[in-house]
């Protein structure tokens, strides 16, 4: 006996309606595997060989759930609902439990939400997260999309990647046209270079002020970053100017510790041991 349907052909009862479950799951891992710049509904439906009006069902519905992101320029990414369960997933296999209590500590030290952002594909998204106990602050969550322009966890990450990644990062949030908005933030990127940290002047919120330090990979470019934040009548420029040490610190420890990592693995591949190198871990 079929099982009656709601609008979205799934069952109001029972087992599930498998064939549909399939065809949601495949949606889901193509757009969350794909390395294309432009995944487009005709795109999906081709590879998928799933009608264009069922297609454009899926991805409706996929979308509504938050599990994908229709970025309007006919491409379709990871939604915030798939990248928490992909950084959870993550958090079991390679541990970013060094990138949180370094969140911890600064947020202990300076009594500020601080934030933990890394690049997962061509977005920058929080992936740790320890707000101010203060009862005035913004609240973000992990999983969300950082804006590369607009913050300094953004900034300081644009200050130290190739050009090539700085207009990817742009286009993922939607700047139509990435070069024009880099020519705009030169000085700022050329200062954060120089200073090893970016500000942040109330340009995210009015009434916010944040700092952040880029966290480097082997070669040099940035994977990520840490920022403090504040309401800029508690978070001073001269308090802003005391954290920076601290910021500094924990960034540029995160980096050696992630190069320190790196060479394991490669010394204990190029001497054949297995056993070690199957369980070294990224420890960001």
């Amino acid at each position: 006996m079929q099982l009656p349907l709601n609008d979205h052909e799934l069952p109001l009862s029972g087992s599930a309606k498998v064939s549909y479950m399939s065809r949601i799951l495949d949606v889901l891992e193509l757009v969350a595997l794909s390395t294309d710049d432009q995944l487009t509904l005709t795109d999906i439906s081709n590879r998928l060989e799933v009608p264009l009006s069922t297609t454009s069902r899926l991805l409706s519905q996929l979308e509504g759930w938050g599990f994908l992101l229709d970025k309007g320029n006919g491409r379709y990414l990871p939604g915030g609902r798939l990248a928490r369960m992909s950084l959870a997933v993550t958090g079991q296999l390679h541990s970013s439990h060094r990138l949180l209590e370094s969140t911890k500590t600064l947020s202990a030290a300076t009594g500020e939400s601080v934030t933990g952002g890394l690049i997962v594909g061509d977005t920058l998204l929080i992936v740790a997260r320890t707000e101010s106990e203060h009862p005035v602050r913004v609240v973000n969550r992990v999983g969300e999309v950082i804006s590369p322009t607009r913050t300094a966890l953004g900034k300081a990450v644009l200050s130290r990647v190739p050009h090539s990644l700085q207009v990817k990062l742009l286009k993922a949030t939607g700047i139509s046209d990435p070069d024009s908005e880099l020519k705009t933030l030169s000085a700022e990127l050329a200062d954060a270079r120089e200073n090893d940290y970016a500000v942040d002047e109330e340009t995210f919120a009015p009434g916010l002020r944040c700092r952040a330090a880029a966290i480097l990979g082997v070669d040099g470019g940035a994977i990520g970053g840490i920022s403090i934040g504040g309401p800029t009548a508690r978070y001073t420029k001269e308090t802003a100017l005391r954290t920076i040490p601290l910021l500094l610190r924990e960034t540029r420890e995160l980096s050696a510790n992630l190069a320190h990592t790196r060479e394991e693995q490669r010394v204990s591949g190029r001497h054949g041991k297995k056993g070690e190198s199957s369980h070294a871990r990224q420890t960001i």
